[in-house]
């Protein structure tokens, strides 16, 4: 992308505030923000977020290093862990509710959104995934391990397509959003520094 995902404008939002948006809603926890080689930049923009802000000190190992960080922080008889990479915040809070409420209804280890025959997030873990996850070796795949749990998967069908597209490059952001990247992020630090705050990204 050339830019922290995190930090892509969105409207009058950034794409990571959007996602702490919809979880407010939601009347969950406070989220774990897991945070990278743009710490810096991102960590005072979550001052006033009720957020817990785990730091991955190599996030080159990858992202699964970064969810293996935020599992370990929480208590270990959670019932369930919901994972939502910040490059997918076109998410509705009906669709986040829908999920929780059929895994909290099954007995599934994995609760994930299916759209047009694709697997998507956010996901929800069970604490039996929880446990596998954080006692593999490092250099386990995550996904074949979901995989081998297919049979104890719920789906929930959806015809949103934010739960199963990611934005990786500027054209992806153009395809989704409608507007070119470069465009958008003039537009961002306009707004900034029209408002008083001289902030330059």
């Amino acid at each position: 992308m050339g830019y922290p995902k995190a930090l892509l404008p969105l409207g009058d939002e950034t794409f990571l505030a959007r996602i702490l948006g919809t979880l407010d809603t939601l009347a969950l926890p406070a989220a774990r923000v897991v945070l990278g080689l743009h710490e810096p930049r991102i960590r005072p923009l979550l001052e006033d977020k009720r957020v817990r802000i785990l730091i991955n000190p190599d996030p080159a190992r990858g992202q699964a290093s970064s969810i293996r960080l935020a599992l370990a922080s929480f208590e270990p008889n959670i019932t369930g862990c919901l994972i939502w990479p910040v490059d997918q915040p076109l998410v509705s809070p009906d669709l986040v509710r829908s999920l929780m409420r059929l895994f909290a209804e099954s007995s599934a280890v994995i609760a994930l959104p299916r759209c047009r025959g694709r697997a998507g997030h956010p996901a929800i873990f069970g604490r039996t995934m929880i446990h596998e996850l954080l006692t593999a070796p490092p250099e386990a795949n995550p996904k074949l391990m979901v995989a081998r749990h297919a049979d104890e998967t719920v789906w929930l069908e959806t015809g949103e397509s934010g739960t199963v597209e990611d934005i990786d490059t500027p054209e992806d952001y153009f395809r989704l959003i409608g507007e070119p990247l470069a465009s958008a992020l003039s537009r961002q630090r306009l707004n900034r520094s029209g408002s008083g705050i001289q902030f330059f990204l």
